[in-house]
């Protein structure tokens, strides 16, 4: 309960989702590691940084541009039934990286082995932070604040969890510090998990990077309408040092 704390959104109001994930065990960091840099001040102020990454957040929706809502719906992995889940989708990133390079057994375990070390301890650490500072959701405040009648893109819900930081963006971050590490960091590939499908626009999208990957996926966030620019930022930032600590791991005699 207070000013810029989390509550249920609408239209169902859920409960909130792995409220006690960030006590997990983790496998490459420590327990001080798990929480990150503090979010901006919560302030109401039309003048202030809170406001403006709102504003950016209700703009940027309202604009409707396509690129955006391509970028959007193509990351979005919200939908249970419909998409996979964030990390998941990371798994398949692997998947079609791993069948491009015609990959050995030897090869597949190791990168499966070091992706999902990274996804789990990115997991355990955003929600450590999501639930220690409990900030709200920008529908939340855009609702209070800007437009009462504002709704997010495409998705018509909002997850049923903090905002800060954004886990599409720790996770995605952390696969791709450790995609890159064993494919190169220079890796260009082209996603087509979702390639085919008509219900949303999921068309291929092709990359220079997993770095390049894993900043749109955070950004995704931003035209969809459900995270802040702080919590994609520092989703990001979180994730790629998480991902270096697992590269650091000792895999390999």
């Amino acid at each position: 309960q207070g000013p810029g704390l989390w509550q249920p959104t609408a239209p169902d109001y859920g409960k909130a989702l792995f409220p006690y994930w960030g006590q997990a065990r983790t496998f490459a960091i420590s327990n001080d590691e798990k929480l990150s840099r503090p979010p901006i001040a919560y302030d109401e102020s039309p003048n202030s940084l809170f406001y403006n990454q709102a504003q950016e957040v209700y703009l940027t929706v309202n604009k409707k541009e396509f690129e955006d809502q391509w970028i959007a719906q193509f990351w979005s992995d919200d939908q249970v039934g419909v998409s996979l889940s964030p990390p998941a989708r990371w798994i398949s990133i692997a998947n079609q990286a791993l069948e491009l390079e015609n990959a050995s057994l030897e090869l597949a375990l190791y990168t499966y082995a070091k992706v999902s070390i990274a996804l789990h301890d990115a997991g355990v650490a955003c929600w450590h932070t999501k639930y220690h500072y409990n900030v709200e959701r920008p529908i939340s405040y855009i609702n209070r604040e800007i437009d009462p009648d504002w709704q997010v893109h495409y998705l018509g819900f909002t997850p049923s969890f903090p905002a800060y930081p954004s886990g599409h963006s720790s996770f995605g971050a952390a696969a791709a510090e450790a995609l890159s590490d064993i494919f190169g960091y220079n890796y260009a590939m082209t996603d087509r998990t979702h390639q085919n499908r008509s219900d949303f626009f999921g068309m291929p999208r092709t990359f220079a990077s997993f770095y390049e990957m894993a900043e749109e996926n955070a950004y995704s966030r931003i035209p969809l309408g459900v995270h802040f620019r702080m919590d994609s930022e520092e989703g990001v930032r979180l994730g790629y040092e998480i991902g270096r600590k697992v590269n650091a791991m000792p895999f390999k005699k």
